[in-house]
């Protein structure tokens, strides 16, 4: 079921009727049992993958809750030991399973073709046939979820939840299953259980998202990907190909950032809160800044859950000592941080998708976050001695960013490694303009002006004056104004009706 039919505006319409006609201890049932029928009517039974998955995450979770209560009564240092070893083994089962089983519905078929790959180098294939897995809906966003709980329970920054169905409702909750965004047990768990009280402020906020939110994916994204869909893999060059690359910039922003809007929103209808994930990112003045900004759930899930943890290794030690006896305190810095941000942005490649590409995905913003610290000392000097004025400084460092997300979101959406690099090149030769690929020259007025809104907005935002998550205005009359155009916006042009595929979420992939 996709947000953008009538039928999920008829299911949370239904759903939000018995949700605050029942008591309010009963209200988090209603939205487990909701997001069980979601999930099937999504995925069908391969709802009970995610069902058993459930269960196992439970269980480890009681069992180390109880070794956590072992550990603070114990007094010998000996046997708290033992059983910190035995937590350490749990906690590894537990992540190890969780990936396991990621890696056999997402990754299978990716690992099978580059074992063909390699094996073709000696004339023989090695795997006839290659299966095709089902991936089950949300499954990234669901393991990063189940680990992070685990994880909290291990290092007692949580306890594990006791009743079964409560721990279902926090990886199932359906809003935020289909592109997240990425939760954690504790921050949900208190608007399940405690703040769901009715609200008119909910529900104005809620609404105020949703619309802008569709506002975003159906007037801006799908027509940006009209014209998008019909470069890529063609044949195109020069400006045809560089307005590609912009409009997907473009399309994968609105599209992502608009349905996050939608899901928060929903969200909001039954007062629980989820995390914003996108902090206008195009204001960036660095691809670190940049990733502060975009996907926020994910990057704070990474470095919670990788950074940290990698920085903290044994293995990270012996490194930084290694630099520490053998180069300068300069080159000690730098390799500390860029070995464990290595491990960083491995994952982030490989759990944006099953494919060579996401991998150097993740090392193209890998290489000129470095790039950005190794030289920062000489940069500082040459732009202190330039004496340049702050505004025309930022204004450049954010021109900057821009170029670099646009190439490194072109490959993203590039089909394989080949195409970029075609794509690249075919920028530097003489093209046949930008009409004539699916989009008139109205259209591209369309998106110029909505994007120029969508400016105007983030432009007040950063500057403190109007908060999209506080809702478009308290004056009713402003309101009633706003969502009149907003919705004229997308009744009169946005893209839908034959042939319209609303499930196709470019996240939702994932």
């Amino acid at each position: 079921m996709s947000i953008l039919t009538s039928s999920f505006v008829i299911f949370v319409s239904v759903l939000l009727i018995i949700y605050y006609v029942l008591p309010q201890k009963l209200r988090w049932i209603v939205l487990l049992l909701g997001s069980i029928v979601f999930y099937f009517l999504s995925s069908r039974w391969l709802l009970l993958y995610t069902l058993f998955a459930t269960v196992v995450i439970f269980v480890i979770g009681l069992m180390l809750n109880k070794y956590n209560e072992d550990i603070k009564n114990v007094n010998e240092i000996s046997e708290k030991e033992k059983i910190k070893k035995k937590k350490k083994r749990l906690v590894f089962i537990a992540v190890f399973s969780t990936v396991l089983c990621i890696v056999f519905t997402k990754y299978l078929s990716f690992l099978l073709e580059s074992v063909n790959g390699f094996t073709s180098f000696f004339q023989f294939t090695l795997f006839k046939s290659i299966p095709k897995v089902v991936v089950p809906l949300g499954i990234s966003y669901y393991t990063l979820e189940a680990i992070s709980y685990i994880v909290d329970i291990y290092r007692a920054k949580i306890e594990g939840e006791k009743n079964p169905f409560k721990v279902a409702l926090f990886l199932l909750y359906f809003p935020k299953i289909i592109e997240g965004p990425i939760s954690r047990f504790k921050e949900l768990s208190i608007c399940f259980y405690e703040e769901n009280k009715f609200a008119f402020r909910n529900i104005f906020i809620g609404l105020d998202l949703i619309i802008y939110g569709l506002f975003k994916k159906m007037v801006i994204a799908d027509r940006a990907g009209i014209f998008v869909n019909s470069i890529f893999s063609s044949d195109a060059h020069g400006i045809t190909v560089f307005m590609a690359m912009l409009l997907y910039v473009v399309q994968i922003y609105a599209e992502f950032s608009g349905c996050i809007d939608i899901v928060r929103g929903v969200s909001s209808l039954f007062a629980v809160k989820l995390l914003n994930n996108f902090k206008r990112p195009f204001f960036s003045k660095s691809i670190q800044e940049f990733w502060q900004r975009w996907h926020i759930s994910l990057g704070a899930w990474i470095k919670e859950y990788v950074f940290f943890p990698v920085s903290l290794s044994k293995m990270n030690a012996h490194v930084c000592q290694f630099c520490k006896k053998h180069f300068s305190n300069y080159w000690f810095k730098f390799v500390s941080i860029a070995f464990p941000l290595f491990f960083v942005w491995i994952f982030n490649g490989i759990w944006h998708g099953a494919s060579f590409k996401y991998i150097l995905y993740g090392m193209y913003y890998y290489v000129f976050m470095m790039l950005g610290v190794l030289f920062k000392p000489l940069s500082d000097k040459i732009l202190a001695k330039m004496h340049l004025n702050q505004a025309v400084l930022n204004v450049w460092r954010i021109f900057r960013t821009v170029i670099l997300v646009i190439v490194g979101m072109t490959l993203f959406r590039a089909s394989s490694i080949l195409e970029f690099g075609s794509m690249i090149g075919n920028l530097f030769s003489k093209g046949n303009g930008i009409l004539g690929h699916g989009l008139v020259s109205l259209d591209f007025l369309l998106l110029l002006l909505s994007n120029v809104f969508i400016l105007v907005v983030g432009i007040l935002e950063e500057k403190k004056k109007f908060s999209v998550d506080e809702g478009f205005t308290k004056n009713p009359v402003v309101r009633g104004l706003v969502y009149s155009v907003l919705i004229s916006m997308i009744v009169i042009f946005g893209i839908y009706g034959e042939g319209y595929d609303a499930s196709n979420f470019i996240y939702g992939a994932f």
